[in-house]
């Protein structure tokens, strides 16, 4: 049951990520290394059906022999560069943290996929041919009355609170807990950008409560949730936590085990070494 990826992809056909991926490659050809390129290739063939890629790094390291600390360094810099998207996924049924969604992300410039010919064919398009007499008489024929008025076009929501509202009204139609939910992201997200270290993180928080909505919201349909904004707080904390911290220590090759003193080295053994 991996449907569910298809919400978040970006391209509705194999041929169109193909064709994407390789203007990355071709983009950041001196900035990719061979293990970035793997990686990204990794995500692509996993992509094909769904548009998106549910991958455990476990599966990558073992794909491409590469370990654990390279990998995730090879998908921060495939994230840095805007190639990817990483979206921390949450299991509904467990509750818990799971594999992270990988979506490979449109480039900047879609117009350099165009052949010179394409151009030439769309530009040839635009210049219309006469419209016959027939089609003129019966454009006149038709009554403007039996012609349907079509309703204006759907304003989509630009702040998070109107896509927060949004979302509520059209899956559980209760758009007035939008205040609710806004007001435990607002919380939780300034207890984090009021470090310097986070200040620049604004768009990620706002990805994440929306992240969380989309769980929170998903797992009403699995099953009864007494308290959603409660459950929802939770999620976000979660997402939050793994998104901020969970790689603190991946840079380092040796186990973080090995900073700290051994047992059987005790202080005042330093302190006498020290004398």
């Amino acid at each position: 049951m991996t449907t569910y990826l298809s919400e978040y992809a970006h391209f509705t056909n194999k041929h169109d990520l193909d064709a994407v991926t390789r203007q990355h490659v071709l983009t950041h050809w001196n900035d990719l290394n061979q293990t970035e390129q793997a990686v990204l290739d990794m995500i692509r063939r996993y992509s094909v059906k769904y548009g998106a890629a549910h991958l455990k790094h476990e599966t990558i390291e073992k794909a491409i022999k590469k370990s654990n600390a390279t990998v995730r360094r090879a998908i921060r810099k495939l994230e840095k560069l805007e190639i990817i998207e990483r979206i921390h996924y949450i299991r509904p049924v467990m509750s818990g943290l799971g594999a992270n969604i990988y979506v490979i992300k449109p480039t900047n410039d879609q117009s350099k996929l165009n052949t010179p010919k394409d151009d030439e064919k769309l530009t040839a398009s635009k210049v219309e041919p006469a419209k016959p007499q027939t089609e003129a008489f019966l454009s006149k024929a038709i009554n403007t009355k039996d012609l349907k008025r079509t309703s204006p076009p759907e304003i989509v929501p630009t702040t998070l609170f109107g896509k927060m509202k949004s979302l509520l009204s059209s899956t559980i139609g209760e758009s007035k807990l939008a205040r609710n939910f806004y007001g435990i992201y607002r919380h939780q997200s300034l207890q984090m950008l009021k470090f310097s270290i986070h200040e620049d993180k604004g768009e990620l928080f706002e990805q994440l409560a929306m992240q969380a909505l989309r769980i929170a919201i998903q797992t009403t349909k699995l099953k009864k949730v007494r308290n959603l904004p409660g459950y929802y707080s939770g999620v976000l904390r979660e997402l939050i936590n793994k998104a901020l911290f969970s790689e603190a220590f991946m840079d380092y090759d040796v186990a973080v085990e090995g900073f700290f003193y051994p047992k059987s080295y005790h202080v005042g053994a330093c302190a006498t070494e020290t004398n």
